[in-house]
């Protein structure tokens, strides 16, 4: 049973995105190409002259969720989900928009529910993880809600171990500055694991939520990484 405290998450492990399935066809049309015109004896003077040594690099594009050029997948990604976040909870949801899927606003058919004090809740999917946006009637409705998450600061060293002390912070992308907190509680039997943080300035807050052994695997790195690359 979920602490009447709690966030209120569910939290439903879901497969990996198949973001490499662009790479393989190309890579085929690649090589065909390169023996098609000519240079196959390239290929075979490797194979037949000694240790070839290693296979050469072929560069791939880094996600560029703050606007730079997107591969067609996280292109088509930034277009479904960009139109959920509006007013205050877009700068804070800027760069996760190319990565997670799913996403679910409060008001539309199958969205979440609001918690009380809450105006807007949109609701995302990142692999094994999950992520809530939310909008606040107020600044005091989010700071009353962080409140709840710094208890579950202390419940989280016994938890999961190797929780870290709440802070202010800026995010890593500069777009917000607020609270940084890690907490943990029970739902359902099991131990689930957050990242909340906000923004000063605005009544919003984001939390990234996953369960501590099943899609965190009872170490904190995978969450803090994923936080540290997109928020």
């Amino acid at each position: 049973m979920v602490p009447s405290y709690a966030p209120g998450p569910r939290i439903e492990p879901t497969p990996k995105q198949p973001k490499g399935r662009f790479l393989l066809p190309a890579l085929a049309g690649l090589l065909a190409g390169l023996l098609i015109f000519g240079t196959g004896g390239w290929f075979l003077g490797r194979s037949t002259g000694g240790d070839p040594g290693p296979a050469p690099a072929v560069a791939q594009s880094a996600p560029a969720p703050d606007g730079g050029a997107l591969p067609p997948y996280e292109q088509n990604q930034v277009a479904i989900n960009q139109p959920k976040f509006t007013g205050p909870l877009a700068p804070v949801a800027q760069g996760w928009l190319s990565q997670v899927s799913g996403c679910s606003r409060s008001g539309d058919p199958g969205g979440p529910v609001l918690n009380k004090g809450e105006k807007t809740r949109v609701r995302c999917e990142m692999d094994a993880m999950s992520l809530i946006f939310v909008e606040y009637a107020t600044i005091a409705d989010r700071d009353k809600a962080r409140v709840k998450t710094l208890g579950q600061n202390v419940d989280a060293r016994t938890l999961t171990p190797g929780v870290g002390a709440a802070v202010e912070r800026a995010t890593p992308s500069g777009r917000t500055t607020g609270n940084y907190v890690e907490y943990a509680y029970q739902a359902s039997g099991k131990t689930v694991s957050g990242i909340w943080w906000d923004d000063s300035a605005t009544p919003v807050a984001a939390y990234l939520l996953a369960f501590w052994k099943e899609g965190a695997g009872q170490k904190w790195e995978p969450m803090r990484d994923v936080w540290a690359r997109y928020a």
